[in-house]
């Protein structure tokens, strides 16, 4: 007996399987076949067949069924697509030896900290997977599916954009970069899955297998096609111009840790490697403290049972834990942790503290999660949480750094170029390419910070967009970025969480 829509769907959820959209997939297929060899009847696989969407649109296109294979873990999907073509109940990851002309589908997307999969097979995956780790299923299935392609074989999948510029993919993006002519990287509308209340970020990945050190020419001249985040499903075949870029594969062998960048301006890439500095080799710090239990270490001051004493108040300070978009240049945080944090951590095994020598000391606060990225003065006398944390030598270089990060080209570089994810770290943001200014224009930018800080720090609710403006744009000056760079990066920022 059919358990019932609720149930499939139920369970595709577990295995981190979501129904793909037929404009979506009636896309893939087209690109697909487009780029298909010509030489012979075409042999197609869905590893991961489900609901075989992607099966219907091959038979709609006139792939007969005789050609078209499908493979699922899920045995009560099974029986259904026997009715459509080959199919078998299988573990994809656990095939090997056959060869296909085009591997399409919509791969499982669960992390190895969520897959329930990953951990029961975690020792075998690591040694099938070596040359990639097991971050999740998704690349997994990337790099199995090119094992069972043929040379030249085209491989178009729909996975979580998180292999873009993630650290823990630098492996995989390098394994692409070594097997494949990337043909296609567009980024999938943002509300694209929000039908099956899925909140995921995508992009269509099309590869083509080459393999060899004696191919290596091949892969590097490859014309990539790149497409920024598209606004519906509408745009797949006509994209916004602005939108789109075409560059030679090798400029992804050349960025820092191989990092994937889409529709990133020439001026904004030849900055990123050409910079003789990044903003590591002028800041110093990091993460503070991580208190393991938050409610044990830490009090809200606008919580009314937190009201200590004039003799007490002194034993708590201040403590940045996290800001946000609203909490630019500078705010006051409602979080207090005792002044001598190592008496009651000192039996704490939870409680971790780094960077210790900056406890104190004035420098820069900086959010970690939301889309928007914003960074705050650090006043004197306080402590920080596993957020990034900033420190300079003088107060003239932490208020340009201030400046820096609170510009449109950090807000870009940080969101659209080096971490397209909601969760920003410091190792990130030490990546950001440094520009040295010219004492005249350090100077300029140091004190329009300072004065945004201390009129924030006056009136909260105080209009203080001419003086970031005037910033914005003189960190436009110092890195020299002007005309169709500058006028991307505005158009980026002026809606970050639908363009990441």
């Amino acid at each position: 007996m059919d358990p019932g829509p609720a149930i499939h769907d139920q369970r595709r959820r577990s295995l981190g399987q979501y129904a793909t959209p037929v404009a979506t997939v009636d896309y893939m297929v087209s690109r697909a076949l487009a780029l298909a060899p010509k030489t012979h009847r075409l042999q197609v696989l869905d590893p991961a067949a489900g609901d075989g969407v992607f099966v219907e649109r091959l038979l709609a296109r006139g792939v007969p069924a005789s050609d078209i294979h499908a493979m699922d873990i899920d045995p009560s999907v099974v029986d259904r697509l026997k009715r459509l073509c080959h199919a078998e109940q299988g573990d994809f990851l656990c095939t090997a030896g056959r060869c296909y002309d085009i591997v399409i589908g919509n791969p499982p997307y669960k992390s190895k900290r969520q897959s329930s999969y990953i951990r029961s097979r975690r020792k075998a995956l690591e040694q099938q997977f070596a040359d990639v780790g097991v971050q999740n299923l998704y690349a997994m299935f990337v790099v199995q599916a090119l094992a069972n392609l043929r040379e030249g074989g085209i491989l178009c999948f729909i996975v979580q954009d998180s292999f873009l510029t993630n650290v823990y993919y630098r492996r995989f993006r390098q394994f692409l970069l070594d097997n494949c002519r990337i043909h296609e990287i567009t980024l999938a509308p943002r509300t694209l899955f929000h039908g099956t209340d899925a909140d995921v970020r995508t992009a269509i990945l099309v590869l083509e297998k080459c393999t060899g050190l004696e191919r290596e020419a091949v892969r590097r001249a490859q014309p990539m096609r790149l497409v920024d985040r598209l606004a519906s499903e509408a745009a797949y075949n006509t994209p916004p111009a602005e939108r789109v870029q075409v560059i030679a594969q090798q400029h992804f062998a050349e960025m820092d840790q191989q990092t994937f960048f889409v529709n990133v301006p020439m001026p904004v890439l030849d900055l990123l490697r050409t910079a003789p500095r990044t903003l590591g080799d002028v800041v110093r710090g990091g993460t503070g403290i991580s208190t393991g239990n938050d409610t044990r270490y830490l009090q809200r001051v606008d919580r009314p049972e937190f009201a200590p004493g004039a003799a007490e108040a002194d034993e708590w300070v201040p403590f940045y834990k996290n800001g946000g978009a609203s909490d630019a240049w500078y705010y006051d945080t409602p979080y207090r942790i005792r002044r001598d944090w190592k008496t009651p951590a000192s039996r704490d095994p939870n409680f971790i503290a780094r960077n210790t020598a900056y406890y104190f000391r004035a420098g820069i606060t900086c959010s970690s999660m939301g889309a928007a990225f914003s960074a705050a003065y650090l006043p004197p006398g306080c402590l920080f949480g596993v957020n990034a944390n900033f420190f300079c030598d003088t107060d003239e270089d932490l208020f340009y750094v201030l400046g820096l990060l609170n510009s449109q080209l950090a807000q870009y570089l940080v969101r659209a170029v080096l971490n397209r994810t909601n969760m920003v770290t410091a190792g990130y943001l030490k990546r950001i390419p440094y520009v040295e200014p010219d004492e005249r224009q350090k100077q300029a930018v140091a004190d329009l910070s300072r004065s945004i800080v201390e009129a924030r720090r006056a009136n909260r609710g105080q209009d203080l967009r001419s003086l970031a403006a005037e910033v914005n744009q003189r960190i436009f000056d110092i890195y020299g970025l002007s005309g169709e760079a500058e006028a991307a990066i505005r158009r980026f920022c002026a809606n970050v969480y639908e363009s990441m």
